[in-house]
C-alpha cells in the first residue's frame, strides 16, 4: 500500500475551511476547551467513533480536566497524508454548530 505524504502547504490548504487546525512539521493538531470533564470525555468518545468510521486514528490528549488535543499524522510514513486531512474534516463536520471552542493561546 503506497501512501503519499503531503507538504505542509498542501495540508494547510486542505484545512483552509476548518479553523483551529495547526499544521506543524509532520502532524496536524487542534486544541479544544470543553465545558467540564464529563463533556470532554463525551467529546473524546465521539472522536473515537469518527476515527473508526474514517479508518484513521488520532492521538488524543485530555489534560487539565477539560482541555482536549487531537493530533494526527500517518504513522506508516511519519508525515501528514490525505487521511489526516479527511479525519480532521470529519471531526469538524460531525460537530457542526455544537463544536467546542478552540483554545485561544496567548502569544
Amino acid at each position: 500500500m503506497s501512501v503519499k505524504p503531503l507538504s505542509s502547504e498542501d495540508a494547510y490548504l486542505g484545512l483552509a475551511d476548518h479553523k483551529g487546525w495547526i499544521v506543524e512539521r509532520s502532524h496536524i493538531y487542534k486544541d479544544f476547551r470543553l465545558k467540564d470533564f464529563k463533556t470532554a470525555i463525551e467529546f473524546i468518545n465521539s472522536v473515537a467513533a469518527i476515527a473508526d468510521e474514517v479508518g484513521h486514528h488520532p492521538n488524543i490528549l485530555l489534560h487539565e480536566y477539560f482541555f482536549v488535543r487531537i493530533s494526527s499524522y500517518t504513522h506508516l510514513v511519519n508525515a501528514i497524508t490525505a487521511k489526516d486531512i479527511e479525519l480532521a474534516k470529519a471531526i469538524d463536520d460531525s460537530l457542526g454548530e455544537t463544536q467546542p471552542l478552540p483554545v485561544i493561546r496567548d502569544l
